[in-house]
This record gives structure tokens, sequence and C-alpha cells, in this order.
């Protein structure tokens, strides 16, 4: 069993934890949001197919109507001819009065019939037309569906290779430190925007920028006692470039 290093050398581990923590952080987010943005392009995908199986129902329903009412015209007309035909061999008044009657009737029908088929071819073309114009925008977001989800696919994977790294060399860092000390900085990060351990740097945490405790700040510098931000609550540490420079920066003490 892996023997605790000194607090100050497990604090430089949760250090480097702490930074690959949010470049973990930062990839798992950005997996989050390729689906979102894949949905996106399926939702458009799926509303112009919406529109263009509608369409295509409708284009149906016309080429139905047009058709029955060019069949209902013909239908007319051949009643017409025999109505002609028979106009010209009534035998008397009243049934040449009929056979006019007849034939007026057939005509006005086939006036309207005549101004139907017209419309109902007139709205077939209409709605093909619209019906192309909804294929290309179909293809063309399917074109784009299928760009954009190759490319998620990469990056979906290449964030996988990513993530794997970090979490290997994550592992690495873990011996030598107390697993009550990794517990406490998972809850802190957890509980304060995925940040668990902050420097202070002169006599501030780099956090929340509150001011240290000067006695606090002392024992900081010294490493030897794990201590928290009394503001924000996050570990402390003085990174070693700063101890040094205040070393270095001390004045002498004459005996």
């Amino acid at each position: 069993m892996n023997q605790p290093l000194p607090l100050v050398e497990q604090l430089k581990k949760l250090e480097k934890l702490q930074e690959l923590d949010l470049k973990i952080d930062a990839i798992r987010k950005d997996q989050k949001v390729l689906p979102t943005s894949l949905k996106t392009a399926e939702d458009a995908l799926k509303k112009v197919k919406v529109a263009f199986d509608a369409k295509k129902n409708q284009v149906a329903e016309f080429e139905k109507v047009s058709r029955q009412t060019a069949a209902a015209f013909e239908l007319n007309q051949e009643r017409l001819s025999r109505s002609g035909s028979k106009l010209e061999s009534v035998q008397n008044s009243q049934e040449f009065q009929a056979a006019s009657k007849e034939v007026d009737q057939l005509k006005k029908l086939a006036q309207s019939l005549e101004e139907q088929k017209k419309k109902s071819v007139s709205d077939v073309e209409h709605a093909q037309k619209e019906l192309e114009i909804l294929k290309g925008e179909m293809e063309k977001v399917e074109s784009d569906h299928g760009r954009q989800f190759k490319t998620i696919s990469g990056q979906s994977q290449a964030l996988g290779v990513d993530l794997n790294q970090l979490v290997s060399e994550r592992a690495q860092f873990l011996p030598g430190v107390e697993p009550r000390l990794i517990s406490q900085y998972d809850r802190i990060r957890n509980a304060r925007g995925g940040v668990g351990i902050v420097p202070a740097v002169s006599g501030r945490c780099r956090a929340c920028n509150m001011l240290v405790p000067p006695q606090l700040y002392i024992e900081l510098q010294k490493g030897n006692v794990l201590h928290q931000c009394p503001s924000c609550n996050r570990i402390l540490f003085v990174p070693a470039a700063t101890q040094e420079s205040q070393v270095e920066s001390s004045p002498a003490v004459n005996h």
C-alpha cells in the first residue's frame, strides 16, 4: 500500500489533478453539446420531410380530383352529343322543349366542368412546382445533415480519445494522496463550479479574491497543515514560485 506523501507534495498533486479535471470537464461539456447540435439538424430534416410528404399527398389529391373532373366532363360531352341527336329527331313541340331544356342544362354543366377541369389542372401544376421546391430543400437538408453527422461523429471520437488520455493521466497523480483528501477535493469541486483547490497569492484567494487572514497565510506558506479559504471554502496552497520570491524579497535579519 502506498504511503501518503508529505502534505505539500499532496497539494502539488491536487493542483495537477485540478488542471486535468478542468480539461476533463470541458470535454464532457462538449460531448453533451454534440448530440444537441445533431438533434437540431435532425429536427430540421424531419420538419422538411413532413412538409414534403404533406405536399406530395396534396398533389395526389389534386390529381385525383383532376381525373374525376375530366371523366365527368367526358361523360357530360357524351350525354350532350346524345341529347343533340335526340333533339334532331323529335316529333312534336313538347318533345322539342324537353330535349332543348336537357341540352341547355348539359351545356351549362359542361361549362362548369370545363372551369373545374382548368382549375384542377392549375392546382396540380402549382402543387407540383411547390413539391419540386420542397424536394430541393429536403435534399439540401439531407446533405447538410449527412455532413454534420459525419463531422459530429468525428468530433465525438476525437473527444473520446482526448478524454481517455486525460483520465489515464489523472490516475497517475492519485497514488500518494490520502483518499480523504481526494474525497474532500471532489466534494468541494462539485459544490464550487469544478474548482476545488486554488492558490493563495499576495495574501488573497485567487478564486474569490478575498484576503486570507495573515496568520492563516503564514501557515499556508509552511505547508504543514491543510487549510481552506474562510470565504469560498476551497483548499488553499501557496505556489512554490511565490514562496521562493517571498523568501528572496525578505529583509536580512541581523543577529
